[in-house]
């Protein structure tokens, strides 16, 4: 264990003390605020190295919790912000959201349904404290759950989320799903190439980002927590008709890091597919609708997932080698009206099994000639930030 350390002094441009010993290298993340609730709390300096540097890679460091009492609990790790943005990516709070729940629930069992709705943009600067509310415990346990944040009172995000536990052997049970070839279907664009040769997922799946990406030797985000890789669509989509509704989108993803096995915590590995399930979403519907750059804001409103594997099947780990196993997220929109959008998704195994279906809600609203976006959000306002942070790394070189 390392020296106990205080918390942050301030909730803005917070400095780590270089003279103690246990912190190390802060990195980029030095001049940005940690939960001020870390003054009445003492941490170990490892503890403190971790949130002054960010989010951790590994998936297993990102989820992790700190138990407050039976029913509360807070991140130990920070969000991932999109664009060195301070507007965490609304993934994080929704797994970490269900893994709060699951730690709530009778042993055996397992998340396969949540809803979660989002309500204020998440603080990259802060962490989440998860309030937990049990609904039921039974057969089927159903939780609420309640994310904030130490400068705000109010719920940032909300969610119901429904467990199981896993069917009866002896018990008579439909067993009907969908498979799909994925070689098959998509031959076109997948051409034999396997999930990690793929281009690497960009941080903002926008015009305007890609530009910026093909400007600064190929810079993505770093994407804590999850390997994932962008299927190249054109050859697929250039014959569908214009309007987009028949467009698909496939992203490869795949766990980060060490992991339990799936029999001591499955709904950590749960957690993972519904970390990946909200990953560049709404950017789905703006491409595929030929948005572009033409936004003003875009935010998710709510999320739904439900799984149809059980357990064993939604290992992230390949159980003959125990390394982390490729999936994919096939995608598409419905259409978008009345300043909304509609995001589905089926989410595969690399065998073509079907594991789960998500369904999102989210805002798009539209660029108004001659005005600015909501500032922080537009494309305008985020490309700003992003060539004011590769000038600023330039120049430590």
């Amino acid at each position: 264990m390392g020296g106990l350390i205080p918390g942050p002094r301030s909730l803005l441009h917070v400095e780590a003390s270089t003279s103690d010993k246990n912190v190390r290298n802060p990195g980029k993340y030095d001049a940005m605020a940690i939960n001020p609730m870390l003054d009445r709390l003492a941490c170990t300096g490892a503890e403190a190295d971790r949130l002054i540097r960010g989010p951790p890679q590994d998936f297993r460091d990102l989820v992790a919790l700190e138990t407050l009492d039976e029913n509360t609990y807070r991140s130990i790790a920070l969000a991932f912000g999109p664009a060195e943005g301070e507007r965490t990516y609304g993934g994080h709070v929704y797994m970490q959201a269900a893994y709060a729940a699951s730690k709530t629930v009778p042993k055996g069992q397992v998340l396969h349904n949540i809803t979660g709705w989002f309500l204020l943009p998440g603080k990259a600067s802060e962490r989440f404290t998860y309030h937990v509310r049990e609904l039921r415990t039974g057969g089927y346990s159903t939780r609420a759950v309640d994310a904030t944040q130490e400068s705000d009172p109010g719920v940032s995000f909300s969610c119901i989320c429904s467990f199981k536990k896993a069917e009866k052997p002896e018990q008579p049970n439909l067993d009907i799903r969908q498979h799909l070839d994925l070689e098959k279907e998509y031959a076109t664009v997948l051409n034999g190439k396997k999930s990690p040769e793929h281009e690497e997922m960009p941080g903002v799946d926008a015009p305007w980002y890609w530009d910026f990406t093909g400007r600064n030797n190929g810079y993505t985000d770093p994407f804590p927590g999850l390997e994932l890789r962008k299927v190249d669509m054109n050859a697929y989509n250039k014959n569908k008709p214009s309007h987009g509704l028949e467009h698909r989108n496939l992203k490869m993803y795949s766990v980060r890091g060490a992991m339990p096995s799936v029999e001591q915590d499955p709904n950590m590995h749960i957690c993972a597919h519904l970390y990946a399930s909200d990953r560049n979403s709404l950017f789905v519907i703006s491409n595929h609708l030929g948005v572009g750059n033409a936004y003003s804001q875009m935010g998710s409103l709510s999320h739904n997932v439900i799984f149809h594997a059980d357990a064993s099947e939604l290992n992230t780990l390949d159980s003959a080698t125990n390394q982390p196993r490729w999936f994919c997220q096939e995608s598409w929109t419905g259409g978008a009206r009345q300043g909304r959008g509609i995001h589905h998704s089926r989410l595969w195994r690399d065998d073509g099994l079907h594991l789960a279906t998500t369904l999102q809600d989210g805002m798009i609203r539209l660029t108004v000639p001659g005005k600015e976006g909501k500032v922080g959000y537009s494309p305008e306002a985020m490309g700003r930030r992003m060539e004011e942070f590769i000038t600023k790394e330039k120049g430590k070189l």
